[in-house]
């Protein structure tokens, strides 16, 4: 096992790439759209790259028209896709709008089947190894069976060797069914360190709880270390080490455009911090900062900020 402090990636993250395409207006009538990269998992791989972190990503890409562009566009956020294998079948599209910013319209229109090819035998030894923190959440869980033995493979890898797991169930019931999202969440749980929830509908449906700081306390009882849960516009709390902290938005004269994957974005900033050593209280308020950020500039990838733009802002 090598010491932490020569491991050659912060980051590992096992996830699922979309083709994202996004327009200003309602996306039944739009007849624009910006295309780029995007999806849950990819969004916390890209903002911790961007910030600076080395990161290293598990997924599989399809051979079809998107092939190329989606590799070209996770190589120049600076993610390391050594481990992303080609596959046959079709990569997932999604569809998002900064029409209604306050309530986010986010539709995945073509899941796709490239993701079925992430497997179990592609995490061993040394991949969990060179890395700090080991990142899943339930996007891919809800793929497939095969997917969700390959998450639980690298957890539980990473658990019993002392290596930072963290995860965040994410619930899209529009993808599967709650009793699958538990039956996922409750396998893991008691290999995780970092867990990134949101009240109170998520919680309220996984948990049973609504208020934070009983989420907080239900959470630490089986083991989670910390316990961050976002509370969309009002921030987050983070419960760690028998502390619980509140970290309220940042204000800003200018408006949040667009709230898609912020909460993606607010996991990468945060697991930056901790992999350079920052206690989970200075990562949360750095998160929000960059969740902020992603949604002022809107747009894909490339709103996310580096470490200049957040000093400059």
């Amino acid at each position: 096992m090598k010491p932490i402090h020569i491991r050659d990636y912060d980051l590992l993250v096992i996830g699922e790439c979309f083709v994202e395409f996004r327009c200003d207006g309602d996306i039944i009538h739009s007849e624009t759209f910006e295309k780029g990269i995007g999806g849950a998992d990819l969004v916390v791989a890209a903002a911790a790259s961007r910030l600076g972190s080395g990161v290293q990503m598990v997924s599989a890409v399809a051979r079809d028209s998107f092939h190329t562009f989606i590799r070209e566009r996770l190589l120049s956020q600076g993610i390391n896709i050594d481990h992303v294998v080609t596959s046959k079948g079709y990569n997932g599209i999604y569809f998002s709008s900064t029409r209604h910013p306050d309530v986010r319209e986010y539709l995945i229109h073509h899941p796709g089947n490239a993701s079925k090819n992430i497997i179990p035998s592609m995490i061993y030894d040394d991949l969990i190894e060179n890395c700090k923190i080991v990142y899943a959440s339930s996007e891919l869980q809800s793929v497939s069976k095969a997917a969700r033995h390959t998450i639980f493979k690298a957890f539980h890898f990473a658990h019993s060797n002392d290596i930072m797991v963290a995860y965040d169930p994410n619930l899209r019931l529009q993808r599967w069914s709650l009793d699958d999202a538990k039956e996922c969440l409750w396998g893991v749980l008691p290999l995780l360190d970092v867990i990134f929830t949101s009240a109170p509908e998520e919680t309220k449906a996984l948990f049973g709880y609504e208020r934070p700081l009983d989420v907080i306390g239900f959470l630490w009882d089986r083991g989670v270390h910390i316990v961050v849960v976002k509370t969309g516009p009002d921030g987050c709390l983070v419960g760690y080490d028998g502390k619980i902290e509140e970290f309220p938005h940042q204000t800003s004269t200018d408006a949040v455009e667009n709230r898609t994957l912020i909460g993606s974005a607010f996991n990468g900033g945060f697991l930056h911090c901790i992999a350079r050593g920052f206690d989970p209280f200075t990562a949360a308020r750095f998160a929000n900062g960059v969740a902020l950020y992603k949604g002022i500039k809107s747009g894909g990838i490339d709103s996310l900020p580096t470490t200049d733009d957040l000093q400059m802002s």
